[in-house]
């Protein structure tokens, strides 16, 4: 038996993406089974608890990727689901471990690219060429008009975010400026997000929620929401993931994201996601919208239905911007192991 598996599998597992790279689950062994719990690393937990739409994504995200590595190494995966609002999420026994890991390439090599990309058009049976399924879950938009539409809805999206000041402190709590901030392996590195120049010192003003407020009595959310969606309106496809929203599915959604995420990335193809629409209608949902912008969003969610086919009960739940990637990004980096695997068999 290698005793090296576990936190070999657990490392790939936490390679997964998260919100904001927040990384909010922990993997736990007892010498007999691997299980996923929420972990609470953010200042501002409130905005995405333990079951609430981003985390379950990023529950889901995490399973495939173990279930990627368990295949490579030739291992069933039968988890059992937790209940709704239960942790853990996920359990999975695993008596009989292989004498060696293999780690898998499609973990390895997934990765964020927030940089532009090529103008090349993809093809627009991209998701079935990667073997992706063919089940209206994944909707590939590369028709101009159907992106035009659907940036627009991120527009409006981006305009309601920037007025709520929940997710304002979310973000600059996120963004990491400095190496000693960058080494700590969670947020986002503002490196890696492509600024332009005087974009680092744009972001150090609007920190301040006061001074945003203020800006945004004279407009600055729309400038903003312009500015957020130049790539995503340049890009040459914009990959929607959408299903049911109960739990199950909402987790299913985060696995059926991070393996198409991954096969695009294995073909060369760059991705980078937009939660901004899902979030905002969920936030419409719970009553936690900024002000003003009900009628907006109610507005966004019947045309959203409508551009995607959405049937009663169903839900988007990632937009990723893909394309052909111009250069190569700066890739995300990932707490410490310990900080997401804790051995409690190891005692």
């Amino acid at each position: 038996m290698n005793a090296n598996f576990i936190p070999q599998l657990a490392r790939i597992g936490a390679l997964a993406p998260s919100a904001d790279n927040s990384q909010p689950v922990r993997l736990r062994w007892n010498g007999q089974e691997l299980s996923l719990h929420y972990a609470e690393r953010h200042a501002g937990g409130g905005v995405f608890d333990a079951d609430s739409h981003a985390t379950l994504m990023a529950v889901g995200a995490v399973l495939e990727n173990l279930d990627m590595a368990l295949a490579a190494n030739g291992v069933a995966a039968d988890w059992r689901m937790g209940q709704d609002g239960g942790q853990p999420y996920a359990t999975l026994a695993l008596p009989r471990l292989p004498a060696r890991f293999s780690a898998p390439d499609g973990p390895l090599l997934r990765h964020t690219n927030r940089l532009a990309f090529r103008a090349t058009p993809l093809p627009a049976d991209l998701v079935s060429q990667l073997g992706l399924g063919d089940d209206g879950a994944l909707r590939l938009l590369v028709e101009r008009g159907q992106r035009k539409r659907l940036v627009r809805l991120v527009r409006l999206c981006s305009e309601a975010r920037f007025c709520n000041h929940a997710l304002h402190d979310w973000l600059f709590d996120s963004l990491r400026h400095t190496p000693q901030q960058v080494a700590r392996g969670d947020g986002l590195d503002v490196d890696s997000l492509g600024l332009p120049p005087g974009g680092r010192q744009m972001l150090r003003f609007i920190s301040h929620w006061p001074r945003m407020a203020m800006l945004n009595r004279v407009g600055a959310y729309k400038l903003l929401a312009l500015s957020e969606v130049k790539l995503i309106a340049a890009a040459p496809g914009l990959l929607c993931v959408s299903g049911g929203g109960d739990r199950a599915s909402i987790i299913d959604a985060g696995r059926r994201m991070t393996r198409a995420w991954t096969a695009l990335n294995l073909q060369g193809i760059a991705a980078q996601p937009y939660y901004v629409v899902t979030d905002q209608l969920n936030r419409r949902r719970d009553g936690t919208l900024a002000a003003g912008f009900d009628g907006k969003m109610a507005a966004v969610e019947r045309e959203l239905a409508e551009l995607l086919g959405l049937d009663r009960g169903s839900m988007l739940h990632m937009v990723l911007r893909v394309g052909y990637p111009a250069d190569p990004p700066l890739r995300s980096r990932r707490l410490p192991l310990e900080a997401v695997f804790e051995d409690a068999g190891a005692a």
